[in-house]
């Protein structure tokens, strides 16, 4: 069976008359109709029926007739890739998180080149998790490590709180270069919900509780009507990175937040990249450009 068999008998199903097809191949019918039953030989059975109005497709036909087509789309496609130099192009998917800084974010993907396509993922650490170990990723930058996958350490931010330019807050801590976990004492803070970007808040909370500091928490999901959210449930201080408090809080201020965590380390949001073993040499090339550029 050839391709050229295919083309020829989905010409005659077509136009339901050999010589009408034989006249649009360019060929002559008697050369039309030996190839028409070669592919009967070779398929084992007869395609066409024919009668006095010319041919129609049999059962055996139909089926072959639907898969031609298919076969064929396939072909064409793989040719338009070729020639559109498509099959030239390694396109590596990145999970982000939330919050992560776009300016860190560019200058490791800025010098890539064009033979290199990279689509990014926006999508909590649980959820890039998922699609990591399904391969709908290729590289997550997750807000925790992972036990199941390779990871490296390749950034740090600094965790804040966005207060009301308008707030006691604001003013008590006008002058200086951060809050500290006391000027949070008895305030309602929204936070990230859980399963969203949770290690901020899990961060700030136990560093609370071993200062001493008690807060109302409230948890949210955080987008474009965060400020809005803030204000719905009388939120004094919302928890957040600088990053995400420029895009989800643009009309409050924030600062940093002086302090230690539980174990005494400072108080940052952290970012592993993470990958699923023997990676392609081009996803390995990337991640090594994350770590060095760490």
């Amino acid at each position: 069976m050839h391709l050229n068999q295919l083309e020829f008998f989905i010409a005659v199903a077509q136009h339901g008359q050999i010589n009408r097809a034989a006249e649009e191949l360019l060929i002559s019918q008697p050369a039309l109709s030996r190839q028409i039953s070669a592919l009967e030989k070779s398929v084992g059975a007869p395609l066409f029926e024919r009668h006095s109005r010319g041919v129609s497709l049999t059962k055996a036909g139909e089926i072959l007739h639907e898969e031609a087509l298919r076969t064929l789309s396939r072909m064409q496609s793989v040719v338009d890739e070729i020639q559109s130099g498509e099959h030239l192009i390694t396109s590596i998917n990145i999970g982000v998180p939330p919050g992560i800084p776009i300016d860190w974010l560019r200058c490791q993907l800025i010098d890539l080149g064009p033979e290199t396509r990279i689509s990014l993922i926006e999508s909590p650490t649980d959820d890039q998790l998922k699609l990591l170990k399904q391969r709908e990723l290729d590289i997550a930058l997750c807000r925790r490590q992972s036990e199941a996958f390779a990871t490296t350490l390749v950034h740090e931010q600094e965790l804040g709180i966005v207060v009301r330019k308008d707030s006691e807050l604001h003013q008590k801590i006008a002058g200086r270069d951060n809050a500290t976990l006391f000027d949070l004492e008895g305030l309602r803070v929204l936070a990230h919900s859980r399963g969203e970007v949770r290690i901020q808040e899990e961060i700030l909370k136990n560093a609370m509780l071993a200062a001493g500091v008690n807060a109302t928490w409230i948890f949210r999901k955080f987008g474009q009507y965060s400020s809005l959210i803030a204000d719905l449930v009388h939120a004094d201080v919302a928890l957040t990175t600088e990053e995400s408090a420029g895009t989800n809080f643009p009309s409050w201020q924030w600062v940093p937040i002086e302090g230690e965590d539980a174990s005494g380390n400072d108080l940052v949001v952290r970012t592993w990249i993470t990958w699923n073993p023997q990676p392609t040499p081009a996803v390995k090339a990337l991640i090594q450009k994350f770590i060095d550029g760490n």
